[in-house]
Parts: C-alpha cells; sequence; structure tokens
C-alpha cells in the first residue's frame, strides 16, 4: 500500500507541476500583452479573459479531474477594475476559486479604493461559480489542506508572488 502512495504522490506532484509550469509560461504571455502599449484595449480584454477559459479548459481535457481548484490572484487594481467581468466570467470552467488581495504595483492609493478581491469573488459568484475571498496564502493552503480531496486539481494563476501558495501546498501534499 505505501508503495502504490508513493507511486499516486510521484504522479500527481508531477503532473501539478506541469500544469504550474504550463500555467506559468501562458501568465508570463498574458502579462507581456497586457504591458504592451501597441495592443488595443478590445485585444487586451479578449486575450486575458481567453487566457484564463483556455488553461482550465486544458487542465479539464488533459487531467479530468474531479474539481479544479483555481486559486487567482488579480495585478493590479486598475486592470482588475477595468476586466472585473470579463474575469468573472472566465472563472465558469472552475469549479472553484479563491481570490487573495489583489497584487499592489504600479497603481494609486485611489484606484485600491474603487475595487476589490471581494468584489471580484461577489461577481463571480453572479455567473453562477463557486468562489471564495481568502487574505493571506497561508489561510488559503489551510483551506486548500482541509478541503480538497484525491482526484481534485489546484492550480494558481495571477501575479506577484501567488507561487507562494503552489510551493507551500506541494510541500503538504508530500
Amino acid at each position: 500500500m505505501s508503495n502504490q502512495f508513493h507511486e499516486v504522490e510521484r504522479i500527481m506532484s508531477s503532473q501539478f507541476h506541469e500544469v504550474e509550469r504550463i500555467m506559468s509560461s501562458q501568465f508570463h504571455e498574458v502579462e507581456r500583452i497586457m504591458s504592451s502599449q501597441v495592443h488595443e484595449i478590445a485585444g487586451i480584454k479578449s486575450s486575458q479573459v481567453h487566457e484564463i477559459r483556455a488553461s482550465l479548459q486544458g487542465i479539464r481535457q488533459k487531467y479530468n479531474p474531479d474539481r479544479i481548484w483555481c486559486i487567482f490572484q488579480p495585478h493590479q487594481y486598475s486592470r482588475t477594475r477595468f476586466l472585473l467581468d470579463n474575469f468573472a466570467e472566465s472563472f465558469k470552467l472552475a469549479d472553484i476559486t479563491i481570490v487573495p488581495e489583489i497584487y499592489f504595483v504600479r497603481d494609486t492609493e485611489s484606484s485600491r479604493k474603487e475595487v476589490n478581491s471581494e468584489q471580484l469573488v461577489e461577481r463571480i459568484r453572479m455567473k453562477g461559480s463557486e468562489a471564495f475571498f481568502i487574505d493571506g496564502f497561508d489561510r488559503i493552503c489551510e483551506y486548500l489542506e482541509s478541503n480538497v480531496k484525491s482526484g481534485d486539481v489546484v492550480v494558481t494563476m495571477g501575479a506577484g508572488d501567488i507561487w507562494k501558495v503552489s510551493d507551500e501546498y506541494i510541500q503538504w501534499v508530500r
């Protein structure tokens, strides 16, 4: 039984790292697109929503999980405000979305007051999906440890240091 457990653990860990690698490369590309002043606003909106949807759809097709847990850290308050409804729509393919605090960079204090993660969570729920705001990566990991079941896939998306959730969760799984 122990050997079977370690084999399953090895397979799940390697699959998780592959999904994380794919997600990381896709979101670096989204960031490059978002940072470019060449693209039109409509193209930016379409591209970012497409990347999230395509990633979640790819995970579902490749791994056929019981549930997809998506931990999404939005990048910039101004961008989140601008793409709020598009983000909410894009997480329909996740079974559960967890949103921590928005990654604060290049924003003004006034833009921080115009939108927050709780508003994004509410919009995701309005689209019919399950979503939670959980502040703090440690608390997110505790929530995952208590609620993720065998057969589920956990993926992190976004900017900033959201990768810390992946690292900590993998350590717990091992």
